[in-house]
């Protein structure tokens, strides 16, 4: 028994030998292994130094040439961090390839086509906004401060982002609006400084007088504050119609000074209770419609 036992105490004694004398034979092979893939490691790394020092000389070059022209200064550090980061990167598969002469980029473009299909159909929303970001900032079709009209939405720009465009609406409330619909579909842009015209629709009965109630509603329009009278105001008669004689009154906000829903409910306020005064009776009574119309040097009447 005490025989068998000591057999076995010399066995794991001699398995543990093994063990540990294989341990070590595997740490001397790794060492002398990055020993000898010392000098390439080495290479690839100062071959990525080297890539992103360029990268930061094309960066400044590039801001440097960039400053006199008119290109968008958000554009001009957008582009000159990807400079930065091109370099950067194709420095790193250069030293790659210096450190492991396996890689290459071929098999690395192999392997990145089907991961970039899915990125790419999974991000196409947002590589979209950026992109149509890019043109518009690129192209400048609109600018702080002008006032945009898109679809149902209208306010005057108070920030262009590289993903989204923020408009500041008339009631005061802001919206952002992605810059792939901003630059897909289709925008009304009234520069900024620009008179903006607006007109209101009303129906008066046939008993009235025309010439009367325009009086009156001139009369409001003069007294009104936000006006403007160059152009001047006008009211026309567009229809006679079943629901009674249809006026269409146009006149001009300057959008920096005023509000234009402000402005808008003064006007209806005072035409209503001016002519509710004078016995005019609006027929029937209708919602009154704010339009969006065109600039000083277009017709009056559309």
């Amino acid at each position: 028994m005490f025989q068998e036992n000591s057999n076995s105490v010399a066995k794991a004694a001699e398995e543990a030998t093994e063990i540990t004398g294989v341990a070590y034979r595997s740490i001397e092979r790794l060492a002398e292994s990055i020993v000898e893939q010392l000098p390439t490691i080495l290479a690839g790394i100062i071959v990525l130094i080297v890539f992103w020092l360029i990268g930061k000389i094309v960066k400044s070059v590039f801001l440097a040439a960039s400053n006199k022209t008119k290109l968008d200064s958000r554009l001009r550090i957008l582009f000159s961090r990807l400079f930065v980061v091109f370099f950067f990167v194709l420095g790193l598969f250069t030293a790659l390839t210096v450190m492991i002469p396996k890689f290459g980029f071929g098999d690395l473009i192999a392997g990145l086509g089907f991961s970039s299909f899915i990125i790419g159909f999974a991000t196409k929303d947002i590589l979209n906004n950026f992109l149509s970001g890019i043109l518009v900032l690129w192209q400048e079709p609109f600018k702080i401060g002008d006032y945009i009209f898109m679809k149902d939405n209208q306010g005057v720009v108070e920030h262009i982002g590289v993903r989204a465009t923020r408009l500041r609406m008339d009631d005061g409330e802001r919206i952002l609006i992605p810059n792939g619909e901003m630059y897909s579909k289709p925008l009304i842009i009234r520069d900024a400084g620009k008179k903006r015209r607006m007109s209101l629709k009303i129906s008066v009965s046939y008993k009235s007088k025309v010439k009367r109630v325009k009086e009156l509603i001139h009369g409001v329009l003069h007294n009104s504050e936000g006006v403007e009278f160059d152009p001047k105001p006008n009211v026309y008669v567009t229809d006679l119609s079943s629901e009674g004689i249809n006026l269409s009154v146009y006149f001009w906000i300057m959008t920096e000074k005023n509000s234009p829903i402000v402005v808008f409910d003064d006007i209806a306020t005072n035409i209503k209770e001016s002519l509710n005064e004078s016995d005019v009776t609006l027929y029937p009574p209708t919602v009154a419609v704010l339009k969006d119309g065109g600039g000083p040097d277009e017709p009056d009447l559309l």
